[in-house]
């Protein structure tokens, strides 16, 4: 099942629907607007997400982690100590079920990579070491929510690497307050996601520049890393957003024989703007 927008159960501000989410399953207005998938396929989309850490027991979130990585001390186990990827991975698939919020798709399988610390920093070697897994596990799509201001030769190509094993990276543009975009959204081979709120306009916060997608980046939802829930804001969240849209659209190439570009072609709503600010639009699951 594919739910869109005007499927909405109530019309309550992401505060109001913060109250209800321990009684009640909400729907965030990104949600909403993006639209979500509530079937589960024999082949679920497999989804990296690179960042602090997943807390796994969360009753939103539980079996959705099928493996993990950590690429800061290999070995270990990984835990969210810093609450960033705990929000990520909630938008991208929180459970559908009798309270808390739901995720964009239902259909995939989480594959939780550690990169960032307690104190939500990371190093590109790191980065690296962990797309390199990522390949190694042959994973559809790989989930960026932050980035770093200075190009790296050596991250760009093992970001080449990968897409050119099919893998797709989604990464956040990032909050530079207008600046240029982070890497590694700012390479030609990776989607650079910026944020909306939700009357479509975009927060003075997000970067300019490289903008392939929007989605929403205000106000959202999602799991947080103590088990219940939070409101978070920027284009890291709008990155999940975007993941999980493609997640659910990339599932229609094993039906039907067309190009990743023209499935996202296909799913893209205009926005009236720059490109450098809006890019070509956002990308919504269903009219």
């Amino acid at each position: 099942m594919i739910g869109c927008e005007g499927d909405s159960k109530n019309l309550q501000t992401p505060e109001e629907q913060l109250d209800k989410v321990g009684e009640e399953q909400v729907i965030p207005w990104g949600i909403e607007l993006v639209g979500y998938q509530t079937s589960v396929s024999k082949t679920p989309v497999k989804v990296a997400v690179l960042d602090s850490g997943i807390y796994k027991e969360h009753e939103d979130l539980q079996g959705k982690v099928v493996k993990e990585f950590n690429a800061i001390n290999p070995g270990q186990p990984v835990e969210d100590d810093y609450g960033h990827g705990t929000a990520v991975a909630g938008i991208i698939t929180a459970n559908d079920n009798d309270v808390g919020i739901i995720g964009v798709t239902q259909d995939v399988e989480l594959y939780d990579v550690k990169v960032l610390n307690a104190e939500g920093k990371g190093s590109v070697e790191d980065l690296i070491s962990a797309i390199e897994w990522c390949m190694a596990e042959q994973v559809d799509i790989i989930n960026i929510s932050f980035g770093f201001q200075s190009k790296n030769r050596s991250l760009e190509r093992v970001i080449e690497e990968a897409v050119s094993q099919g893998i797709i990276i989604v990464a956040a543009a990032g909050n530079t307050y207008g600046l240029g975009v982070d890497y590694p959204a700012r390479f030609h081979h990776t989607l650079s996601i910026s944020a909306i709120d939700a009357d479509m306009n975009r927060p003075s916060s997000t970067a300019k520049g490289k903008v392939d997608y929007v989605a929403p980046g205000v106000s959202i939802i999602s799991t947080d890393p103590v088990g219940g829930y939070s409101i978070y804001e920027g284009t890291s969240f709008a990155t999940a957003y975007a993941t999980g849209a493609i997640a659910v659209l990339i599932s229609d190439l094993r039906e039907v024989d067309q190009s990743i570009d023209h499935i996202l072609n296909q799913h893209v709503h205009f926005l009236e703007g720059v490109e450098d600010e809006f890019g070509k639009g956002i990308l919504v699951i269903k009219w």
